[in-house]
């Protein structure tokens, strides 16, 4: 499937419903993450398109991460992000806390060994997540398109969803995810799902939630610049739970044709 066409088909579909709501048109575009090149564009260290569609159709664990929108006032691919300090030379990652935790938890969703959480003592290797991140087929979509540098309440976040419901399903139904992870909004991505993608989702435990008609997994956790409990904490609730979701599911995820 041509992935990144679909979305700029939708991209598309969302401006003109814009339009229409007089909300503002300029769509964050997000989704299949990109995996080729590193460049340096300007202003931020990003990646070209790449192989991701390959990847995506090839990998055993398929990851969408949906998060609130930008904290922005430019309307930046998000596909194109590597996380990294805003500078031409190509070093470390950015220190902001967003990265870090988006970071550590995906690598942890996507590299359970053998069904057994992994210590945040050795999950927590920054050059390790960072490069894994990078590389792994992951899918990110923002719930609201619009960006702002004024984080939106769960109100306007709930409106914003309604009067995309129909555009937002169909990304989510573009991917065919086995997690999708939903960061912030304190459930409205839960419900959302429930209401519009998977009716019969329902809780396993504070962080996992189940369809068994899709043998999806949602995963409800902390927006990543959360900072109430530490790296440690949030991480390790997150996997406790999960570990406790794939022992008693031992047909997840689906294997592939």
């Amino acid at each position: 499937m041509k992935y990144h066409e679909q979305e700029e088909k939708l991209f598309k579909r969302w401006s003109t419903r814009a339009r229409k709501l007089h909300d503002p048109d300029m769509i964050t575009k997000d989704g299949l993450l990109n995996r080729g090149e590193l460049r340096f564009d300007g202003l931020n260290q990003v990646h070209r398109p790449g192989n991701e569609e390959q990847l995506w159709e090839d990998a055993g664990m398929r990851l969408l991460v949906l998060t609130k929108e930008l904290d922005d006032e430019d309307c930046w691919d998000v596909r194109a992000e590597t996380g990294r300090v805003p500078t031409p030379h190509m070093t470390n990652r950015t220190a902001q806390r967003f990265y870090p935790n988006l970071e550590l938890w995906v690598y942890g969703l996507l590299t359970i060994p053998e069904r057994k959480v992994m210590p945040f003592s050795r999950a927590d290797n920054p050059t390790r997540l960072q490069g894994f991140y990078e590389n792994a087929p992951i899918a990110r979509v923002n719930c609201k398109k619009q960006p702002d540098t004024k984080a939106a309440s769960n109100a306007v976040l709930q409106k914003y969803m309604d009067n995309y419901a129909d555009l937002l399903r169909e990304q989510i139904n573009l991917y065919g995810a086995d997690i999708i992870l939903c960061l912030g909004g304190q459930g409205i991505m839960v419900d959302f799902l429930r209401k519009h993608v998977y009716s019969d989702l329902e809780p396993f435990n504070a962080h996992c939630y189940y369809s068994q008609e899709a043998n999806v997994l949602v995963a409800k956790h902390y927006h990543p610049n959360y900072n109430v409990y530490s790296r440690k904490e949030m991480y390790t609730a997150l996997m406790r739970d999960y570990q406790a979701f794939l022992k008693a599911t031992p047909d997840f995820p689906s294997l592939r044709k």
